[in-house]
């Protein structure tokens, strides 16, 4: 057969694989950060690995503020009022301990903080599915955004062959 006709369809291929990869869990590295305006205890959740968890293609994870919502759910149901949650990801186990690391140190180094760990037989983080409206919502918002894109060069290139076009006429009339 002749490569003509088969570099195109090998491209579609390529392009069909790699919109339908993103539909997939891939697995994240997670840990949660939690702390209350009110006193100054910290709470950190050891590090899991949720295998139900997706990351798009921006590589951050999908419904991250759920994940945080599952730990201040935790938190409320163990009686501390109004904590502040943050979930922290990574695709690398060595990534996560990274970034745990530099958490953990940046509170244990001040000294006026007291951390309490939340070990993984009290508080596990479930998967969250992202639902097919969700990720066309991404889709949309992608498109959006590169349309805007496309009118604002649009939109430059307008005003500078206006300012080119005056800049002419001025220059004609003070020849004349």
């Amino acid at each position: 057969m002749n490569i003509r006709k088969l570099l195109p369809l090998f491209i579609a291929a390529l392009f069909a694989m790699n919109s339908h990869a993103d539909n997939r869990p891939m697995g994240a590295h997670i840990f949660g950060f939690a702390t209350s305006f009110n006193d100054s205890t910290v709470y950190l959740t050891e590090i899991q690995y949720v295998d139900s968890a997706y990351i798009g293609k921006s590589n951050f994870l999908f419904s991250r503020e759920n994940y945080s919502y599952q730990l201040q759910n935790y938190l409320k149901s163990k009686g501390i009022a109004n904590p502040t949650c943050v979930t922290i990801f990574a695709k690398k186990q060595k990534n996560i301990e990274k970034k745990y690391l530099k958490m953990r140190k940046r509170y244990e180094k001040k000294g006026t903080y007291q951390i309490k760990f939340i070990p993984l037989q009290d508080f596990l983080y479930t998967g969250i599915m992202p639902q097919e409206s969700d990720l066309n919502r991404e889709k949309i918002a992608k498109q959006k955004a590169k349309a805007e894109m496309k009118e604002a060069k649009k939109a430059k290139k307008e005003a500078k062959r206006k300012r080119k076009e005056a800049a002419r006429k001025a220059a004609t009339q003070t020849t004349k």
